[in-house]
């Protein structure tokens, strides 16, 4: 099926490249949209919050465990990249399996994906005002409430998403480059001044890990930390030849924070002394922030300022996100068509973006209240990657019949039949290997949490098929433009 193509002062060989949208097409180009993949992984707190987490888990194999996920994130990434090449719409994944297998599977995957983006301000938020509590009471006794960032965040973020993608793209791309120069620089030191035990390569034997089950929940959790290259997607209705841009951004983004952790892991682990891993895991202060004082003094400052900045890109990113995945399922008819309301100036969906910072004001401020600040991020974490694993098989299938059926001149077995059997047999055995034995409290309510979810999921779809609501199924896989088949 063709689809329109918005031609307002484009060259012949530039239509067909533009979305119709009321959305603001043609709004940002690649570097906007290939930040938005970098910084929506969070590299500073990817790099070096999660790090202890995972090398409890992995002991002095964690730089393995972030290259497993890499390797998985590589192969799913590629099949959202192939997908991307003919189809473009805020409501990604959901638009994508509604338009190849079916409206109701795409609303599951939808409703799955809600676990995702819209937790994730009330995810970074606990952890950053967390971080910053225990900082500035440990080394200055202020007592500075967690709460106060948690408020600050749901306003900057609220702001910066209601004036426009233009203004979170210039804001994020900004924020990304100086998180990731510090990062960098820091595992630069510590590879080139170890701690006790030198800088090896022992890490690439997965049997230094504590055990197999460890280092499979490693990898679980490393997945989420290399979470988020997907978020390009979205912006396709909003970025400059989508058909181009989009498949390279999410690709770029994945190459660049895989080569990234591996090294940022890799160089903090080597500078704490691998020969001293249990006071690395067990360490009262975050080590990233001991290893800054050891190598730059009171330029430790440069690591926690690198962590802030990583919260406030992933969260502009992770509210854009959100909203235009509301504003594709208001839409579409799936939920309430108040959710399409688009900015008359600014070209954002409007009412999205008041649902989701109404979303981030109840998780944000409660969930820390019921299972502890300091454990929002872990429950949450592993909760993304269960939530993921049913919503990337149904893309990985939904590829393969995408160019099975509908493009069978460009249906490549690499790309659409082995990365998407190989990285769905990969989740899946992960996520049932991080399962024997259950974890910790409170990290095993994750798997139930993502369970419940799809089951209320399936009650409502049911509800609304029974109720004679079917019209947006029609809709559901609606591509909003540069479409070719």
């Amino acid at each position: 099926m063709a689809e329109d193509v918005a031609q307002q002062g484009v060259d012949a060989d530039q239509q067909n490249t533009f979305a119709q949208t009321p959305l603001k097409a043609n709004a940002i180009g690649l570097p906007g949209v290939l930040m938005t993949g970098v910084t929506n992984i969070a590299p500073a707190i990817a790099g070096l919050f999660t790090i202890p987490f995972i090398a409890l888990n992995a002991g002095i194999s964690a730089p393995l465990a972030y290259f497993g996920a890499f390797i998985i994130a590589l192969m799913l990434g590629t099949v959202l990249a192939q997908l991307t090449k003919h189809m473009t719409s805020a409501g990604t994944y959901y638009t994508f399996v509604s338009r190849t297998l079916g409206g109701q599977a795409g609303f599951l995957v939808g409703w799955v994906y809600l676990l995702f983006y819209p937790v994730v301000v009330a995810q970074v938020g606990s952890f950053m005002g967390d971080t910053l509590h225990g900082v500035l009471l440990a080394r200055y006794n202020i007592n500075f409430p967690w709460w106060i960032f948690m408020i600050f965040l749901i306003l900057f973020v609220f702001y910066t998403s209601w004036r426009g993608i233009e203004l979170s793209s210039t804001v994020i791309i900004v924020l990304g480059c100086f998180e990731i120069a510090v990062c960098l620089l820091l595992a630069l030191f510590g590879l080139f001044d170890p701690g006790k035990g030198g800088t090896t390569l022992s890490w690439l034997n997965p049997s230094h890990a504590p055990s197999s089950h460890g280092f499979f929940l490693a990898i679980v959790f490393a997945i989420f930390a290399i979470n988020g290259w997907d978020a390009e997607a979205c912006l396709g209705e909003e970025s400059r030849d989508p058909k181009r841009i989009i498949p390279r951004g999410i690709l770029g983004a994945i190459i660049m924070l895989g080569v990234f952790l591996v090294l940022v892991s890799w160089g903090q682990i080597s500078g704490w002394g691998t020969a001293n891993i249990n006071g690395f895991i067990n360490s009262s202060q975050l080590p990233a922030l001991v290893l800054g004082q050891k190598y730059w003094g009171w330029g430790w400052w440069f690591v926690l300022l690198a962590l802030l900045n990583s919260a406030l890109a992933v969260s502009i990113v992770c509210q854009n996100v959100s909203a235009r995945i509301f504003f594709a399922l208001g839409r579409s008819g799936s939920f309430s068509h108040r959710l399409a309301k688009v900015h008359p100036k600014y070209k954002t969906p409007t009412n999205a973006i008041w649902l989701q910072t109404a979303i981030n004001a109840a998780l944000g401020l409660l969930l820390p209240f019921a299972i502890g600040v300091a454990n929002v991020y872990n429950v949450t974490g592993t909760m993304f990657t269960f939530a993921a694993i049913p919503v990337y098989c149904a893309a990985n299938l939904g590829v393969f019949f995408l160019y099975r059926r509908s493009h069978p001149n460009e249906f490549n077995v690499l790309y659409h039949v082995i990365f998407p059997l190989v990285s769905s047999v990969a989740l899946i055995l992960v996520g049932y290997e991080s399962l024997r034995p259950l974890p910790a409290w409170p990290i095993v309510l994750a798997a139930p949490i993502v369970a419940v979810w799809l089951v209320i999921g399936i009650i409502v779809l049911v509800g609304m098929l029974r109720s004679g609501r079917k019209e947006w199924l029609a809709k559901a896989g609606q591509a909003m433009a540069i479409t070719s088949d």
